[in-house]
């Protein structure tokens, strides 16, 4: 009994990467485990109240994970057959690449009711957690031509490879050149990305910690510094938008650029 408990746990979690909350989920596993039954015979089961249950099972419904049943003993609410799961990943998909298809006019758009590369105000943005990081690096994606700065340790120890591997494939798609400075503790660069063509852009040098020791990242593109801290837990990121900052930071860049030897 604990075992089916646990395992329903599970899959009531794994329902939810379908997009359905804890109560639809657990409707649609007690419909797909008992059969056909009536709203009060499931709202007996399952605890929710018949009101609740009319809304999810209209959900579930336009989903096509169950389906209504009219018998002898009245109208009735059953699970449709597991393959209703697979249809719904495929409309998902389609869903998603609509999106992906859309987002490129969607941002184009955007860009031009206000673009932070165009402001001419000193605005600073603060992000936190691991979602904030992943949007700093992405922010970068904006750089017109090349991001130049200072390295601590490498994206798939911070965001996770998957993400880290996504944002290296569009700095390739959008040929932008990524300049950085590092410290020792460094992979080469087959260790760390299987994206092809990612060395062409990529470019580091090394200078000792004893000569300038970097615990954060540091990213300079456009009229945009900012800053990437994931250390001893401490997960934070910071954008200042200053075209002044942003030029002297690229000076001080440029000049330890070539002072440091390959």
């Amino acid at each position: 009994m604990l075992l089916m408990s646990m395992n329903k746990e599970r899959l009531i979690t794994l329902l939810a990467e379908f997009d359905l909350s804890k109560k639809e989920a657990l409707t649609y596993l007690t419909l797909f485990e008992k059969g056909d039954l009536s709203l009060l015979e499931l709202s007996r089961i399952t605890g929710i109240n018949r009101t609740t249950l009319y809304r999810l099972c209209a959900r579930l419904e336009k989903l096509g994970l169950i389906e209504e049943v009219v018998d002898y003993r009245g109208k009735r609410v059953r699970a449709a057959s597991p393959e209703a799961l697979r249809l719904l990943l495929k409309e998902k998909e389609q869903q998603v690449e609509s999106l992906r298809k859309d987002l490129p006019l969607v941002l184009k758009f955007l860009d031009l009711l206000v673009h932070p590369t165009k402001i001419k105000a000193t605005k600073i943005l603060y992000y936190k957690g691991v979602r904030g990081l992943k949007q700093v690096l992405w922010n970068t994606l904006r750089a017109e031509y090349e991001i130049v700065g200072y390295g601590y340790l490498n994206w798939n120890e911070s965001v996770g490879r998957r993400f880290a591997e996504e944002l290296r494939q569009e700095i390739v798609r959008r040929k932008i050149y990524n300049r950085e400075i590092q410290n020792e503790n460094f992979q080469p660069i087959e260790e760390f990305t299987k994206v092809k063509g990612y060395e062409k852009y990529y470019q580091r040098k090394i200078i000792p910690a004893s000569v300038i020791e970097f615990n954060h990242d540091v990213y300079i593109y456009n009229n945009v510094c900012a800053f990437y801290y994931f250390y001893k837990g401490e997960l934070f990121g910071l954008e200042i938008y200053n075209q002044e900052i942003a030029k002297t930071q690229k000076q001080i860049f440029y000049a330890l650029w070539n002072y440091v030897a390959k």
